[in-house]
């Protein structure tokens, strides 16, 4: 069962102006203080200096800007609640002072009462998956109406946010008919085999309402790149999982699905499981597959009972894989850029270690380097272009890039490797066979990113061809192609 930390709030409870703020101001500083006026003047705090100050403190230490046109700068004061938050935009767009001159165009300014902890992290990631999603950019920035922060959340959570030309009515009838057979013939399909739990690809459709259809008491775990869709503590479901945002085939969703519920031990490899994808083009789900996990997955679990090393936590392999993914499909300024993530084991690893560089993250506070928090990601995609790795604590703490990984000479054999992989996924394999870490490799000239235990590839994810073409390939060789 899902465990959740009841002290913290989702973000919009924290809405001080239900409504977003159009901010007059194109330069940063005066934004930022425009909108921090606004966030004073309405929880009634008298000295605003010292707020504003806070602020721009901060900013000037680390930006907040985070990518795709969204900030989350941060103050603290005098309030009733853990937080105040308010939402400003600007349509032109704010000079954030960023790299490559990219704008701002969404302002989302936390004020809190205590100092930055792991709750401030959490608030920061849910603000940031919400904002983030293509169709509430789509949605706040279309235009200069009002828009209520709250309602368009509820919308969104119900699958209606959307700005689109509408559908034949005809054409959504059968669409939405057509959902709930497949869904139908799943549960009775893990009422006919007795499996353990069901695991729906949720990134297939736009609308949530498919859990409405959902009748069972087994396990039902949503996967999905966005979880701010979903209400934490809805209970048609049981378990939630935070999937890369990388474009696959069917089959390589429900790869990654398993791997990552297997990852948190939400499945055993005793289980059988069914599982529901579908193609987020045509928005319906179309296709069930039954698993039995110990046979369809035994190279997962053949060196180890469970995935992750002892001391990762799952939502850091789940971060770490979605920045892979993002560099794999993004790269940097129209370039393709290869990296490696060194995740757990950090005592054992460093053995290993030289700096190629001095280390830039060397001074920081464990806060400012926890990749948990979104507004490293800028940082993290920047310093990629660097060679070497990055050194990743089991519970988020970056604590190195540039690092040249250098294992010990009875671990380079890479004989095991599939021909045509490098010097990259060499040294994956190698610092995975002398120590408990993992290691996940973006391939520059590719765009695969593939995960490695134990000095093997477990899993490796082809960057697509085209937006409606991917695969999924394992250490057997099999690949699968739509």
């Amino acid at each position: 069962m899902r465990e959740y930390k009841e002290d913290i709030l989702p973000f919009y409870q924290y809405l001080v102006v239900p409504t977003i703020i159009d901010l007059k101001s194109e330069d940063k500083v005066d934004a930022l203080k425009e909108l921090a006026q606004t966030l004073c003047r309405t929880l009634k705090i008298r000295k605003q200096k010292p707020v504003i100050e806070e602020m721009l403190k901060r900013e000037e230490a680390a930006s907040t800007f985070i990518g795709q046109g969204l900030a989350i700068p941060t103050t603290r004061g005098s309030i009733k609640d853990d937080f105040a938050i308010i939402v400003g935009r600007s349509i032109k767009g704010i000079n954030y002072d960023a790299a490559r001159g990219a704008l701002a165009h969404l302002v989302v300014l936390v004020m809190s009462k205590e100092a930055d902890d792991n709750r401030h992290i959490e608030l920061r990631s849910e603000i940031a998956s919400f904002f983030k999603s293509e169709i509430i950019k789509e949605r706040l920035l279309a235009d200069s109406n009002p828009v209520d922060i709250v309602d368009l959340v509820a919308s969104y959570k119900k699958g209606t946010t959307r700005i689109i030309v509408p559908e034949p009515k005809s054409t959504a009838k059968t669409r939405k008919k057509s959902a709930h057979p497949v869904i139908a013939s799943a549960l009775s399909l893990l009422k006919e085999l007795k499996a353990e739990a069901i695991v729906f690809l949720a990134d297939a459709v736009e609308e949530n309402d498919f859990l409405d259809a959902i009748r069972t008491k087994k396990k039902v775990i949503i996967v999905t790149s966005d979880k701010s869709r979903f209400e934490k503590d809805d209970k048609r479901f049981t378990d939630l999982i935070q999937a890369p945002p990388f474009p696959t085939s069917r089959t390589g969703q429900i790869k990654i699905g398993i791997l990552l519920a297997i990852s948190r031990t939400l499945i055993k490899k005793t289980d059988k499981v069914v599982c529901v994808s579908g193609s987020s083009t045509i928005g319906v789900f179309d296709t069930v597959i039954a698993l039995d996990v110990e046979k369809e997955f035994q190279f997962f679990l053949s060196a180890t009972r469970t995935i992750l090393p002892p001391d990762v936590k799952p939502e850091v392999l789940e971060r770490v894989l979605g920045l892979a993914s993002e560099i794999a499909v993004e790269g940097r300024e129209g370039k393709p850029m290869g990296t490696i993530f060194v995740v757990g084991d950090t005592n054992s690893v460093n053995v290993y270690v030289r700096q190629l560089i001095i280390n830039p993250f060397r001074g920081y506070s464990e806060a400012e380097r926890n990749i948990l928090d979104p507004g490293l990601d800028e940082t993290i995609k920047e310093f990629s272009s660097i060679d070497g790795a990055f050194i990743i604590t089991g519970d988020g703490i970056v604590l190195s890039a540039g690092s040249y990984l250098r294992p010990p000479a009875d671990a380079d054999d890479i004989s095991g490797l599939p021909s045509g992989f490098g010097a990259r996924h060499a040294a994956a394999a190698g610092i995975t066979t002398c120590s408990n870490a993992l290691a996940i490799t973006v391939s520059e000239s590719t765009g695969m990113v593939s995960i490695f235990k134990n000095g093997s590839i477990m899993l490796s994810l082809a960057k697509p061809v085209t937006r409606s073409k991917s695969s999924i390939k394992l250490q057997d060789g099999l690949s699968i192609d739509h």
